[in-house]
């Protein structure tokens, strides 16, 4: 008997903007078969964007399902052909206003190749807006890691992905200092 599931070619059964599901036929050990379904969701990038202060640019964003402005963190597709870093700073430019000299890579989603996930510390922050995506409404608030760290632990930064990051760079600098976040100090 084999001690491992087989998976079979994945079947798209719905394409999205964002999202795409896919059906994938498996042999189980014993030889069964049973149907998996898989949600796919296009590349992303996130930016923690770090002033001269480091102080770290939340955004306000408004959403549609919630019906008002949520705490968020600048984010967007990797597409266009471009590379994550790429995306990132473009998302920078287009959702806080500010061009990065340096992007670092912080943190990417460890084997999951349904929703590749990309996130950057940026600092030597210059201004520079580019235009949004069509009915954006989004502000960027500068604040202390500590005061981020504590919205995204109280659940005011609703999505769990993006509070999972506030808190995961807060933890690095506590542990380890800022240069072990940034690369090199401020």
């Amino acid at each position: 008997m084999r001690k491992h599931t087989t998976l079979g070619k994945h079947r798209f059964v719905f394409k999205g903007i964002i999202y795409n599901i896919s059906h994938s036929t498996a042999t189980l050990p014993d030889g069964r078969k049973k149907t998996f379904e898989f949600l796919h969701r296009v590349p992303t990038a996130v930016v923690l964007p770090f002033d001269a202060k480091r102080r770290l640019m939340v955004t306000k964003e408004y959403k549609e399902l919630a019906k008002r402005k949520i705490w968020h963190l600048v984010v967007g597709k990797v597409e266009g052909g471009r590379t994550p870093m790429q995306a990132a700073q473009l998302e920078l430019q287009q959702e806080a206003g500010y061009k990065a000299k340096k992007l670092k890579l912080f943190y990417r989603s460890p084997m999951h190749k349904h929703w590749p996930l990309y996130a950057f510390v940026a600092t030597g922050l210059t201004p520079s807006k580019l235009p949004g995506d069509p009915g954006e409404d989004i502000t960027t608030v500068p604040m202390t890691l500590a005061k981020a760290e504590r919205l995204a632990l109280t659940n005011k930064i609703a999505d769990p992905v993006l509070a999972f990051l506030v808190a995961r760079a807060a933890y690095l600098v506590r542990t380890k200092g800022w240069k072990a976040l940034l690369g090199r100090p401020l």
